[in-house]
Formats: structure tokens, C-alpha cells, sequence
């Protein structure tokens, strides 16, 4: 019984993978042809603003700039912006994942990769990686939701991630806003029981510190409160023999 639960749970994590995987490659194939429409699209309406504004025709003029904000849209346009530079899918699928949720849910946020990842170190198991970009990021959205509803202005929150690599390490960074009268020391923040979040275990980052422990040679987690902003830093390290992947 064990043995065949275990075989549909694998079974599940391979259909959800090529889901991600094909909505990857989509992104990958249209995201710069897109830029690059918005680009030329705009650069033919100026020279047509141009034309019309000589003949007096300031309806067409009106009409033009109303078609543009109709059909570009920039807040869509930057909903995964930089995901085509990932090119290791597990990190790949849980950013969309995320970022998907945050645009869905209506929070301000802001992603960045600005270099080519296509290999992370060995020394860590990269599910254990996944399950902490998960885990900040939940952390992340559950802490904005409550913040929007408690201010009820959804410009309140924010959340700021991105992920990094050179010289073979590989940095992932997420910060979000919190309610101003936060204030706890990062070793308490790590306890199971303890958190930023109301009516919340806490569970999340006690978590995180147990996987840290596995990899204590090869894996840095940093995280804590300055500044009205929650900010967690995590930077895993390849070993002398095993490399990158």
C-alpha cells in the first residue's frame, strides 16, 4: 500500500513537472519576443502621433494611445521578468509558482535575475533548495495578505526576491514588508511556535534551520527584521570535488 501511494505521489510530481516545464519553455520563447513587439509597437505610435498631430487629428492621436493601454499591458508583462535566464527547471518552476501566486493575489512585488543560471552547486540536495525558496516565499505572501487586510491598502506590502550566482555559489534573496511594531530577534523567529504572523506556528522557518543543519559546510542562511522588512538571504556553496550541476 505504501509502495503504490509512494509510486502516485511520483507520478503526480512528474505530471506537475512537465506542466511547469512546457509553461517554462512558453515563457522562454515569448517573453523577449513580446518586449520586443511592445518595443516597435511603440516607436510606430509615436511616428503616427507624429503624423496626425500635423493634420489636427487629435481623435486618432486618442484613439491610438487607447488601443495601446488596452493591449499592453506592463504590470503582465513584468508578472515573470528575468525567469528566462533561469535555465535549471526546478529553480525555474517554483519562482513561477510563486510569482504566479503573487500576481494572482494582487501583491506588489519585484523579481530579479540578471545572470544566466544553468548549474548550482552539488553539495546540496536541490529539492532541499526548493523547499526553502518555497517556504520564504509562502512566509512572504501570507505575511503581505495579513498586512493588506490589516491596513486595507494594498500598496502596504511588498515583496522583493531574486536569485544570483557567481564564482559557482548560488544566492537566492526574498524580502517582504511588515507590520511596523515587528520586532524579533532572528534566533527566536527560527523556534517552531514563534513568528512575524499572527495566529501562525511559525513552523516555516524552524524548518528551514533543520535543513540548514544538514549542510552546515556548504549552506548559509541568514535572515531577520531592519527597517519595517523581514529580509532572508540563503547562499549555497560547492565542495572542492562534487562542483557545480
Amino acid at each position: 500500500m505504501r509502495n503504490r501511494e509512494l509510486a502516485l505521489k511520483e507520478q503526480q510530481l512528474q505530471i506537475e513537472n512537465a506542466q511547469l516545464k512546457e509553461y517554462s519553455n512558453y515563457l522562454d520563447k515569448n517573453e523577449d519576443e513580446l518586449r520586443h513587439f511592445k518595443h516597435d509597437y511603440e516607436n510606430l505610435l509615436n511616428s503616427l502621433k507624429i503624423s496626425a498631430e500635423k493634420g489636427d487629428s487629435e481623435s486618432v492621436v486618442k484613439q491610438l494611445a487607447e488601443y495601446t493601454d488596452s493591449q499592453i499591458d506592463e504590470k503582465a508583462l513584468r508578472k515573470y521578468k528575468g525567469v528566462n535566464h533561469i535555465h535549471v527547471e526546478e529553480l525555474k518552476s517554483i519562482v513561477i509558482t510563486k510569482l504566479a501566486k503573487l500576481y494572482n493575489e494582487e501583491i506588489p512585488y519585484s523579481f530579479g535575475c540578471d545572470v544566466e543560471i544553468y548549474n548550482i552547486p552539488k553539495s546540496v540536495n536541490i529539492f532541499d533548495i526548493v523547499r526553502i525558496i518555497g517556504i520564504t516565499f509562502d512566509n512572504a505572501i501570507e505575511e503581505s495578505q495579513s498586512l493588506i487586510k490589516q491596513t486595507g491598502n494594498t500598496d502596504s506590502a511588498k515583496v522583493d526576491a531574486m536569485y544570483y550566482q557567481e564564482d559557482g555559489n548560488f544566492e537566492f534573496r526574498i524580502r517582504n514588508r511588515i507590520a511596523a511594531d515587528t520586532s524579533l530577534a532572528s534566533d527566536i523567529l527560527s523556534k517552531d511556535g514563534y513568528s512575524t504572523k499572527k495566529h501562525h506556528t511559525g513552523i516555516g522557518l524552524a524548518n528551514v534551520k533543520q535543513i540548514e543543519l544538514k549542510y552546515e559546510e556548504y549552506m548559509l542562511v541568514n535572515y531577520g527584521i531592519e527597517n519595517g522588512w523581514f529580509n532572508f538571504e540563503l547562499e549555497i556553496m560547492p565542495d572542492n570535488e562534487g562542483g557545480i550541476e
